[in-house]
């Protein structure tokens, strides 16, 4: 399997792993936070939805504009402050969902050499469209299990 293919399949993969983790968790045990610091498992789907953004995002930009520099973001910022909007978990995957479909049809449509278009991440510098999805794909890994331990605290 490509690099490509296989950073596809691992984002496709994060919405089974997403219900997989939500599905029969009590709304007490969603909404808990396991220390003031940590986010709750709605925060993680939260901040899931608002990265599929962003991400969806940067790669059309990458897509149409020349070396294009993200925009930076406060992560811990958004999450606490949009968590405030309420929004009802089954409501969040599905946002989250309509994003990620879409981003992988971006991806799948993509030539070769368009996975080598670059923009500028304002951490990590130059990107490629294939260094960001892996980036992407390593996120959710990340978020996933961060909210296995939101969901077993």
């Amino acid at each position: 399997m490509s690099e490509p293919a296989n950073v596809l399949e691992r984002l496709r993969a994060t919405a089974r792993d997403l219900v997989s983790l939500t599905s029969g968790v009590s709304a007490q045990r969603l909404t808990r936070r396991p220390t003031p610091r940590d986010w709750s498992a709605v925060m993680v789907v939260a901040h899931l939805a608002d990265a599929e953004l962003v991400y969806g995002l940067r790669i059309k930009q990458v897509l149409i504009d020349d070396r294009p520099h993200f925009m930076a973001y406060d992560e811990n910022a958004w999450v606490e402050r949009f968590s405030r909007v309420e929004e009802d978990l089954k409501d969040t995957l599905a946002r989250w969902r309509a994003n990620r479909e879409h981003t992988i049809r971006v991806l799948e449509s993509l030539e070769d050499v368009e996975w080598r278009r670059a923009g500028v991440h304002p951490q990590r510098g130059e990107m490629t469209l294939r260094q960001l999805a892996a980036l992407l794909a390593d996120h959710d890994r990340q978020h996933l299990d961060q909210l296995r331990r939101a969901v077993s605290s």
